[in-house]
């Protein structure tokens, strides 16, 4: 049931993490003017914190953040100073509180709705981006002539929770039934992840109406809903059971412009091929592990919550992290930690894990990161097992064997003026993605002992981006594991069929 006064809700939990503040305005909410005036300001502030993370400038991000949270402090004000058209949108109070209690792909913490503004705040907890979540809930209030583009700024928990204790003092009501709200966490069995570099990545692809493209690493869904929304055919490929049960929910109403395919993307050509495609217009894959698999105990990624031991990308084949640690021999281990994890205390560590395991077999991810930990002392910020997860994350995946085998059949598999779009999250990926294009982008290849230069019979593309784009500064505040995301890009020649 839901709280008596519309107008105004917030949930009796307080955040943990990072939030987002939107504000819904009625067009003539703010001069004409004004609003374009803070486009511009807007733009110039976000390239500026983007620049300034890019450089490690602390200093100047921090103060940049606070004279962009200025600016929206003083816009909002505005949009609460100008209260033309009487009470239009506060009339239709609970038409809009209905569409914000049933909101998916976000847990709604707190809402107060004005005479011609509504201010939300909320966690993401899906796929779906603030965008489209804002775009849904205008919707849902007919007759109300809101403006283009909503207010949007990520806020830390601390800020969110002294929000909501706001709301809770200037309209008393809204505590009586505060968890009352149906989107106060997600739906069991939600398939929670983040979407990274999604505009980015989109536009590098540049979907279109009767493009056929390839979302390699499916996911929660959130790449592939953005380009099917432009027009595109996505066939989105995915080894977990769960994330195309999750991606086949959220896309179903894309009817047959969208098809999932369970495999693993190394066998791309060969999964199309079954299906009759030969060529795409463009494929897309991020590279790693998902949001919602390090935050599933069961599935085994993360030491920060005890599971088994396993890691598989695909449960149901394949040994186990569990298999390798338990069976592999010290030397073997020890070579794999330093080859994927590049960890340098890997033969201590190895010799560690051999002696425990004598006592009784490592099946817990609590127990590996312990025995870790007890030759590692912390140092910092990350855990001493970090290094080591990745290792036996990438080991029980042959995740770069896949990633070499993506990389050639999808070069094979476009069209002339199709792209490959990858995002890496480490540098093992990411030096063999730049590695894999240089090869296919240069012209000619020289050698000391050649006279000249030499055409490069390996080169079938050019490179989209000179650099790696990589996350926004807000965007990196806002989901610390963007942070350190690049995306490449490269598009087929067109003499090369």
């Amino acid at each position: 049931m839901m709280t008596q006064t519309p107008e105004a809700w917030s949930s009796s939990r307080f955040p943990l993490d990072m939030c987002y503040e939107i504000w819904l305005y009625e067009a003539d909410a703010i001069p004409p003017g004004d609003h374009e005036a803070w486009e511009a300001e807007n733009a110039r502030l976000l390239a500026a914190m983007r620049e300034a993370g890019i450089r490690s400038s602390r200093r100047k991000l921090k103060d940049l953040q606070q004279e962009w949270n200025d600016a929206f402090a003083r816009l909002a004000a505005g949009v609460l100073q100008r209260r033309l058209g009487g009470c239009f949108l506060r009339t239709r109070a609970s038409a809009l509180a209905r569409a914000l209690a049933s909101a998916q792909g976000a847990d709604v913490l707190a809402w107060e709705i004005g005479d011609n503004h509504a201010r939300v705040l909320l966690s993401l907890t899906g796929e779906a981006g603030v965008a489209d979540l804002a775009a849904a809930w205008q919707q849902a209030v007919p007759g109300v002539i809101w403006a283009n583009r909503p207010f949007v700024r990520s806020v830390s928990a601390a800020d969110a929770s002294a929000t909501m204790r706001a709301i809770l003092e200037n309209h008393p009501s809204a505590e009586a039934e505060a968890d009352a709200h149906p989107a106060a966490a997600p739906a069991e069995g939600a398939f929670g992840h983040v979407t990274v570099l999604l505009d980015e990545a989109v536009e590098a692809l540049q979907p279109a109406e009767g493009k056929v493209l390839v979302d390699a690493t499916l996911g929660g869904g959130g790449h592939t809903e953005r380009l099917l929304q432009a027009g595109a055919a996505v066939w989105g490929i995915d080894q977990d059971p769960e994330a195309r049960a999750a991606a086949q929910a959220r896309l179903a109403r894309f009817g047959s412009r969208f098809h999932a395919l369970a495999g693993n993307f190394r066998r791309l050509p060969e999964l199309l091929a079954a299906q009759g495609i030969e060529r795409v217009d463009g494929i897309l894959a991020d590279i790693g592990v998902s949001s919602h698999q390090l935050d599933t105990p069961e599935r085994g990624f993360s030491f920060r919550e005890d599971g088994p031991l396993d890691m598989r990308m695909n449960p149901q084949t394949g040994p186990s992290a569990a298999d390798l640690v338990n069976r592999s021999g010290e030397e073997e281990l020890a070579g794999l930690l330093w080859n994927y994890g590049e960890e340098r205390a890997s033969r201590a560590i190895a010799r560690r894990i051999v002696q425990e395991r004598a006592k009784a077999p490592i099946a817990t991810t609590a127990r590996l990161a312990a025995i870790i930990a007890s030759v590692l002392p912390r140092k910092g910020r990350q855990h001493p097992a970090t290094r080591s997860f990745q290792a036996l994350r990438i080991a029980v995946n042959d995740e770069l064997g896949a990633l070499e085998d993506l990389l050639q059949g999808g070069l094979k598999l476009l069209a002339p003026g199709g792209r490959m779009a990858i995002i890496t999250f480490h540098s093992l990926e990411d030096r063999a993605v730049k590695r894999f294009f240089d090869t296919v982008c240069r012209p000619e290849i020289d050698r000391p002992e050649w006279p000249a230069p030499r055409p490069n019979p390996a080169c079938a593309a050019r490179l989209v981006f000179r650099k790696p784009v990589t996350p926004s500064a807000a965007e990196t505040q806002a989901n610390p594991r963007a942070r350190s995301a690049k995306l490449r890009a490269i598009e087929k020649l067109p003499l090369h069929a």
